[in-house]
This record gives C-alpha cells, sequence and structure tokens, in this order.
C-alpha cells in the first residue's frame, strides 16, 4: 500500500510494516477486523471487543503487536477520541493549540512502534525501554510527515503538542518526545529527512549520534515540570533543580513563543530562570 493511500486512515486498511502488514481498524468495524485475522493471531489479542474498548480506553488510537510470520499486529483507532485542540495553563492563563490533521498523525504514531519493533536486534537494540518506544515512534512519524508532506509543519505541530501534554499531566512525560524530536530538527531539514526512501536508513543514520535522556534525567525533567507548572504547589523554590532548568527551557522555548509570541515568551523564560 501507497503513502498516499494512508492519508485518510480512518477506515479499515493494510499497511506494510517491513516485511508484513498491520491492519488499520477503526472501533466500529472492530467485529470485521477480527474476522480478518486468522487464528493463531487472534489468540494473541483480547477476547472480546469489551476488552479491546476497555485496554483503548479515552485514547484515540492503540497498537496490539503480534508475532506472526505475515502479520506485524492490530492498529485500533478511535476518531471519536481524537482532539481537535490542545490546552494548556500557564501563569493562570489558558492557552489553545489547534490540532490539525490529528487522526492521521496518531496512526503514524502507532505504525511507528511496529516498524521500531521490526527494526530492534538489528537497526536498533534489541531491548528498548518505554520511553524509547515512544520517542522512536515519533521520530517514524516525523520521516512519514517529511516523506508525505515535504515540510515539517505537522512535525511542529506534534513537538508543540508533546510539550503542552507534559506541563499539564505528569502522567504524559512517558510520550515527551520533544527533547528527541528537537535533534532531529537539528540536523536535518525536510527533504534531507525525505531523501531517506526507507525508515531503517534514516534510523541507522540518526539513532547512533542521538543524546538520549537516561531515567533519572527524565525524572529530574519530570519533576521540574510539575514543581514549575503543577497546580498543587504552593511554595515556590526558584533554586529547585536549577541546573536542569536552561535546558529544559530550550525545550520549551519554541512552543512558548508559538503561544505567547516571541516578546513574552523570552519574558517568561527569564522570570523562570530558564534562558
Amino acid at each position: 500500500m501507497s503513502l498516499i493511500a494512508l492519508v485518510f486512515a480512518a477506515s479499515l486498511s493494510w499497511a506494510p510494516i517491513a516485511d508484513k502488514q498491520a491492519l488499520i481498524c477503526p472501533l466500529p468495524e472492530l467485529g470485521t477486523c477480527l474476522a480478518l485475522l486468522p487464528q493463531q493471531v487472534l489468540l494473541q489479542l483480547p477476547l472480546t471487543q469489551q476488552q479491546f474498548t476497555q485496554a483503548l480506553g479515552q485514547r484515540s488510537a492503540m497498537v496490539m503487536p503480534v508475532d506472526d510470520s505475515k502479520i506485524a499486529g492490530l492498529v485500533l483507532v478511535n476518531e471519536q477520541q481524537t482532539p481537535a485542540v490542545q490546552l494548556a495553563s500557564i501563569d493562570s492563563v489558558t492557552y489553545q493549540l489547534p490540532l490539525h490533521q490529528q487522526t492521521q498523525l496518531t496512526l503514524w504514531h502507532e505504525l511507528g512502534h511496529l516498524e521500531n519493533r521490526a527494526l530492534q536486534g538489528t537497526v536498533l537494540p534489541t531491548q528498548l525501554s518505554a520511553y524509547q518506544h515512544e520517542w522512536l515512534a515519533d521520530i517514524y512519524l516525523m520521516w512519514r510527515i517529511a516523506r508525505q508532506q515535504g515540510d515539517f509543519t505537522l512535525a511542529w505541530q506534534q513537538y508543540h503538542r508533546r510539550n503542552l501534554d507534559a506541563l499539564t499531566n505528569q502522567a504524559h512525560l512517558s510520550h515527551w518526545s520533544a527533547p528527541m524530536m528537537i535533534q532531529v530538527f537539528h540536523r536535518y531539514n525536510a527533504r534531507q529527512m525525505a531523501n531517506f526512501t526507507v525508515y531503517a536508513d534514516f534510523v541507522m543514520d540518526f539513532y547512533p549520534g542521538a543524546e538520549q535522556l537516561d531515567p533519572r534525567l527524565l525524572g529530574e525533567y519530570s519533576s521540574l515540570l510539575q514543581r514549575t507548572f503543577g497546580a498543587s504547589v504552593l511554595q515556590p523554590l526558584p533554586r529547585y533543580l536549577f541546573w536542569r532548568k536552561a535546558a529544559l527551557g530550550q525545550y520549551l522555548k519554541p512552543t512558548l513563543i508559538l503561544l505567547m509570541g516571541d516578546v513574552e515568551a523570552q519574558d517568561w523564560l527569564v522570570q523562570n530562570s530558564m534562558l
């Protein structure tokens, strides 16, 4: 199936994953999707449609990898849960980020999980942490955007969304791919990225030199985000993790400029010792 055939992704379809295929399944068509899968694959999936729905929860999509010679997994999509806007409150001011083509971006992220899983043990390490799985899925998303659209507009949207998710809810830090995405922006433009016609070739070029966040560093950023943006913080501690503030500020700066404008964003970063 071609890249163009996947642009409108909210329909039952098959997507190539390395030498296998993944079944893209809108939630209302789950019964039809399951009827297409062989018994050895069905045995690896939830038993009932209710269990599928419970596993999906309030998410707009989820991926279920399987071990099979032909099928990489199932991607379940629930368009009704796909957000049209991302909200964030900073210093009691509510900002909003309109989200364009979010169903498509969510699908590419989920397919990225399967693409990266196929590369483990060859291009990628055999063992990857949960955080590595998430940021690598967004790296795949960036590659698909570059290949499909020829610019990074939607990649920046994903970057801003990840930042806003992280500062809004600490639980979303597991998906905070901004520290990795920004390295792609710094090393490649969209045309250079699109020149990698095979995703594995891009991973081989980017991954070895990528500066990764170890769990301790990610935990420090999590604490600093909570201390800076958490609604329950009562006592200001301006020196709290001060040695991480400048780096965090660099990750947040593009998003703050988008929301506030350049001057106000610069002022905010200075006031919060992040510049």
